[in-house]
């Protein structure tokens, strides 16, 4: 019964917000008019809520144990067949919850944050088609399926984080205006920012896509629950196999914004508020680590080197990640690019908290599922930086209006003002920071039993980069609620009125945050990470991570990050690597081409005919009839013959 419904419910999740989001669009085409328009935005959002409805009742409603849905899509028969493939287990059940009521409250705050937009029918289409492609990707069981979600993403971001495309005002700019690198801008205008993150995609996507084809041809099947890795490993190899899940990952790495494919994402802050809220909460960057988290539950058990191998390089990768975004929040000065920098962060931790599962064989009892304890402490903290996240971006955007700047500024008459704002970025902060007894403390403690775990396996440099990596993380959280509501500059006359959808919205997602430890205290059996949160040496950490956020909101600003700051203003200097190194590799490859291309027609197109025209006109000279003439060719002929002959017999 519940698997026969199953296709139906995610035809309603994925096809109904953009059905509801078609008919502004068409408006939009033949009339731009925002009051007339307002209906047809409600319709939009009307289409989000059936889907967080219909979320909730697969979430509670359905029994808890794997279900799949499969139905024969492409065939071709004797040899192959691919499947419509839906799956409902511990991973999907609650990434669809989260995603589809984080998209709800987002669309329902844009309804306010948007209304005046010059670019409505253009944003209510891939708004919804964005949040739908991700539900099609969470609920998929078929990596193929899964794939059109993951293109539906790429898509829709490039179109979102564009959408001011007129370039016009500068607080939608990332970067100091005027500021350059070697001669290039180090600011990224709307229009460019899109397309810098559909390149980057699109460089992960087609090396995954070839990967895709590996998997089908060599594991017999593209159901994640029915690939036989076995037989891939044994046909592929070490080295095979090595490759064809770095090509995979690499959708993942480039989605998910691990250094070096990072840049993309800070300089998406391009993009309306809403969308930045929506592809750093549930969407888009989450793709990434969730396919990562479902791919690590079908390879944990498999020991095998290559394996293993690409699962330690992961690790690492996401620590090195985790500490690049934190420092980098920690020291830039853009309220946007601030939280896109410790979104970078905190998916850096997310992919390595599930690489780490390779390394520590426990499972555990997760509401009636079996769950590698790394994608469980993963999960747990994805729900964690979600809920906060996107609260942290709702307050920033309602800033931006108030303030009219995407810079930090504000004070405690600022936070009078906007109480809604401190209050969510207060609740944001806690939530997330690592501090007793909110959330991100008990997700913490887990994280660094983990880490104390597997130390001894992978190294206790992984260890070292996950605390150092939670003290940096708390600073930007306290030096950014300080900076914009406690002791940054005066914002003037800020009159604060307005704003309630907004508000609500908010402080809606800031709660959920601050209560979200209740549900994730309650996700497994023995509950882990309750066990770790009563650690003494994990609670003595947690309170120095603690006095450093206190410390931090008291005194934000510090020279010594002052002395980095042109370092992370400029993004590690990665656009500029781009822009500059690899433009000139480019453009130099391309001059070599044109000069190939062009040496390429002149041989064939002069010097050719040329040369057969001469020897034409040579040959056409000795036939003149005289008989001595030909005796002279055929002597010369024979005696450069003998030459060659005997050449060729004193050496042989």
């Amino acid at each position: 019964m519940y698997e026969s419904l199953l296709p139906i419910l995610i035809a309603l999740m994925t096809v109904l917000p953009t059905l509801l989001a078609a008919p502004i669009s068409v408006y939009w085409a033949v009339e731009q008019d925002n009051r007339k328009a307002r209906p047809l935005e409600y319709l939009a959002v009307t289409g989000l809520g059936v889907a967080a409805v219909v979320s909730t009742y697969i979430a509670l409603g359905y029994p808890m144990k794997t279900l799949i849905y499969s139905y024969p899509w492409i065939s071709v028969p004797g040899i192959f067949t691919t499947y419509v493939s839906f799956v409902v287990d511990f991973l999907s059940r609650y990434m669809g919850l989260l995603t589809a009521w984080l998209a709800f409250a987002i669309g329902v705050y844009s309804l306010e944050y948007m209304a005046d937009d010059y670019r409505l029918g253009w944003f209510w289409f891939f708004y919804n088609t964005f949040a739908a492609s991700m539900l099609l990707l969470v609920y998929s069981n078929n990596l193929l399926l899964m794939f059109i979600g993951w293109e539906g993403l790429g898509l829709s971001s490039w179109a979102l984080i564009g959408n001011w495309f007129r370039d016009d005002d500068e607080t939608s700019f990332v970067g100091k205006v005027g500021d350059t690198v070697m001669g290039k801008p180090a600011w990224t205008t709307p229009s460019y920012a899109a397309y810098r993150a559909i390149i980057t995609i699109r460089f992960g996507d087609m090396p995954m896509l070839g990967a895709l084809a590996a998997i089908g041809i060599f594991g017999g099947s593209l159901d994640f629950n029915s690939i036989n890795w076995a037989h891939l490993t044994s046909s592929l190899g070490a080295v095979g196999t090595a490759v064809v899940l770095i090509a995979f990952l690499l959708g993942p790495f480039t989605k998910s914004a691990q250094f070096p494919f990072n840049d993309w994402l800070l300089t998406a802050m391009t993009g309306p508020t809403s969308v930045s809220a929506l592809l750093h909460s549930a969407t888009m960057v989450a793709a990434g680590v969730y396919i990562f988290m479902r791919l690590t539950l079908y390879l944990v058990g498999i020991n095998y080197v290559a394996i293993n191998m690409v699962y330690l390089f992961v690790l690492y990768l996401g620590l090195v990640t985790a500490i690049l975004g934190a420092m980098f929040a920690t020291s830039v000065n853009e309220r946007k690019v601030i939280l896109a920098g410790s979104t970078m962060s905190s998916l850096g931790l997310m992919m390595a908290l599930t690489a780490a599962s390779k390394f520590i064989p426990i499972s555990v009892d997760a509401l009636g599922y079996m769950l590698p304890i790394g994608v469980l402490v993963g999960f747990s903290y994805l729900i964690v930086h979600a809920l906060s996240k996107a609260s942290l971006f709702l307050v920033s955007g309602h800033l931006i209006h108030e303030t009219h700047t995407r810079f930090n500024l504000g004070n405690w008459r600022l936070a009078e003002k906007l109480p809604a704002g401190f209050y969510s970025t207060l609740a944001a902060a806690l939530a997330l920071g690592g501090i007793p007894p909110f959330a991100a403390y008990w997700v913490h403690s887990a994280m660094d039993e983990l880490m104390t775990e597997v130390g001894p396996v992978v190294g206790w440099g992984a260890y070292a980069l996950l605390l150092l990596t939670s003290f940096v993380y708390v600073m930007f959280l306290a030096r950014f609620m300080s900076l914009n509501f406690i002791k940054g500059d005066d914002p003037g006359e800020v009159e604060g009125h307005g704003g309630s959808v907004m508000a609500g919205a908010y402080t809606a997602t800031a709660t959920a945050a601050l209560l979200v430890a209740i549900p994730v205290l309650m996700m497994s059996s023995p509950n882990v990470m309750l066990i770790s949160g009563f650690d003494p040496v994990v609670f003595l950490i947690s309170l120095a991570i603690t006095v450093t956020f206190l410390a931090v909101a008291y005194k934000p600003r510090s020279a010594s990050f002052a002395l980095a700051s042109p370092v992370f203003e400029r993004r590690y200097y990665i656009q500029a690597f781009m822009d500059v190194v690899l433009a000139g590799f480019g453009r130099a490859l391309t001059e070599f081409a044109m000069l190939f291309s062009r040496g390429f027609d002149w041989l064939f197109n002069n010097a050719v005919p040329r040369l057969f025209k001469a020897t034409s006109n040579a040959i056409r000279g000795m036939q003149n009839g005289l008989v001595r003439n030909y005796v002279k060719a055929m002597l010369i002929v024979m005696t450069i013959m003998l030459f060659i002959i005997m050449m060729v017999m004193i050496y042989v």
